[in-house]
């Protein structure tokens, strides 16, 4: 038994009165748990001040890392496929599907072209 007992019953919001925010909004860092801005969390380039540094995209690096953004993606149209035809509890096939609607890119690796300055 506790020590104290409630008089009254806690703060409840109704789903609908509840306000909702912008997905992207808001980062929190998962080394430290501070909350920041997306913005100033971009900014910083995906590093928070624990000194925590956040994964990026292929695509965001070769942008930091390439004179002016200019790039040239080359094998553009290049996709996994199974020619051992590997079978698991799930198909490969299907694998390669998911993977590449969480991810939006049609394989592992990404080549581009560019000029570093």
């Amino acid at each position: 038994m506790g020590w104290f007992n409630r008089l009254k019953k806690g703060i409840n919001t109704e789903t609908k009165d509840k306000k909702n925010t912008k997905e992207g909004l808001w980062y929190k860092c998962p080394e430290c748990k501070k909350i920041v801005p997306m913005e100033d969390h971009l900014a910083s380039l995906n590093v928070c001040e624990c000194g925590h540094h956040d994964r990026i995209s292929s695509l965001a690096y070769f942008e930091l890392l390439l004179d002016n953004d200019e790039y040239k993606e080359l094998d553009a149209n290049l996709s996994s496929k199974n020619p051992l035809k590997f079978v698991d509890k799930k198909k490969y096939s299907d694998r390669l599907k998911a993977v590449e609607k969480k991810t939006g890119l049609k394989d592992a690796i990404t080549t581009v072209h560019g000029k570093i300055d």
